[in-house]
């Protein structure tokens, strides 16, 4: 049975396994984007890890630039047998000792593909489902749960919310379902006031051509994902009392026609000069000074890496009172949650954080205490850590220390 802090079982050996990170999907998100910045910086601590990923996708991309090996690997859909054995041959073919699937439309791949591999290897390989999204792992939870039990070592989910569905949905013993939270590489984000905050700042504004006057208000994510169409409905009531704020929407499309839908409204409520949508971004730590306020409204969300981010760039954040938005944003502390839907919350939430008199120190504080908060519970050093332990405990090995 694993457990969070498990001691590993067996001292005897000190190699480190082989690792595969399994992304096929060819979407550029923060799924994709997390995946390859974890395998990136284990890479770079000396783990031999390395992906299994589309051609031409953005994943492969990005483990180019952070120079992390990769094998090409695609998937149809979940029913696609040709990627079984493909995964089969990669995992064969490179000794590989642990796969670690990120992408949910990978898992029955993977666990057909790993089942496999065993047989031509005849060795040990360990699977871990890595879930990063409020869903089921596979299809009919009565066929799904035995299959996923039997073919899988452990399940890793990034928050409380994501491990009880797991456990409720799939009926796994608590310990089969790992929690590790996502983290972040701390450094990356500077603290207010630093010279290198405030030059980001200017900078992100000069990009926008928006003022340094101007109280902007952030959304970073998917645009038919994480509620902006909301917080555009709002808008038009938002400026008559606030004139200098802005919108910026850091993100793809995602659904094709949303960014025109997204224009459509602010023209409609005669702000279009006040909304700035910038496309997907891959430096979003450099951008996150130029916001004043972060603003989460997903309808489900597993996590929330951007309020993690935002936080750790000393920005309060406003987000819906759900899922992993619960785990990272602490209510009335470093933000402010709001129940799903509910306009006259959001409303309430930014005009506290907006108001010319209180809202400047309101602001500052809930930035101070998020940084704290994110700091202690979400960097990318104790998330790490908290892998090699179960990397350790599947493997029954003492891997060296990192």
């Amino acid at each position: 049975m694993l457990t969070e802090n498990s001691a590993p079982k067996n001292r005897d050996s000190k190699k480190m396994p082989r690792i595969l990170f399994v992304a096929s999907t060819k979407s550029q998100g923060g799924i994709e984007r997390h995946a390859v910045e974890l395998g990136a910086e284990m890479h770079a601590l000396g783990v031999p890890l390395q992906f299994a990923c589309s051609l031409g996708s953005f994943v492969q991309k990005w483990c180019a630039e952070r120079k992390v090996p990769t094998q090409t690997f695609s998937v149809r859909n979940s029913g696609d047998l040709s990627a079984v054995f493909r995964l089969a041959k990669i995992i064969h073919s490179e000794q590989i000792e642990i796969v670690h699937a990120h992408s949910r439309r990978d898992y029955v791949i993977a666990v057909l593909g790993v089942g496999l591999a065993r047989r031509l290897s005849r060795r040990p390989i360990r699977l871990l489902l890595h879930a990063h999204m409020i869903r089921p792992l596979g299809g009919a939870s009565f066929l799904s749960n035995r299959f996923f039990a039997k073919g899988t070592d452990a399940v890793v989910a990034v928050s409380g919310a994501v491990a009880d569905q797991l456990r409720a949905i799939h009926q796994f013993p608590p310990a089969f379902v790992y929690l590790i939270y996502n983290g972040i590489d701390f450094h990356k984000y500077h603290y207010p006031g630093s010279a290198a905050y405030c030059d980001h700042r200017t900078e992100a504004r000069l990009q926008w051509k928006i003022s340094s006057e101007a109280l902007v208000l952030g959304m970073i994510g998917r645009l038919d994902a994480k509620g902006q169409a909301d917080l555009l409905s709002i808008a038009s009531a938002l400026l008559r009392e606030h004139p200098s704020v802005h919108f910026v929407f850091i993100g793809s499309e995602g659904e094709a026609g949303t960014a025109a839908n997204l224009t459509q409204q602010a023209a409609a409520g005669r702000f279009e000069t006040h909304l700035l949508l910038t496309g997907p971004r891959d430096d979003v730590p450099a951008l996150l000074p130029g916001l004043d306020i972060l603003v989460h409204l997903p309808k489900d969300e597993a996590f929330g890496l951007a309020l993690a981010e935002a936080m750790a760039s000393g920005l309060p954040t406003i987000a819906t009172k759900i899922g992993g938005c619960r785990e990272v944003v602490q209510d009335k502390i470093t933000g402010i949650l709001v129940p799903p839907g509910d306009l006259s919350a959001l409303s309430a939430a930014l005009s506290a954080l907006l108001d010319t008199g209180s809202g400047p120190p309101l602001r500052a504080e809930m930035g101070r205490m998020g940084r704290s908060y994110v700091e202690a519970n979400f960097s990318q050093d104790r998330q790490i850590q908290r892998l090699l332990s179960l990397y350790r405990e599947i493997t029954n090995t003492a891997l060296p220390k990192l």
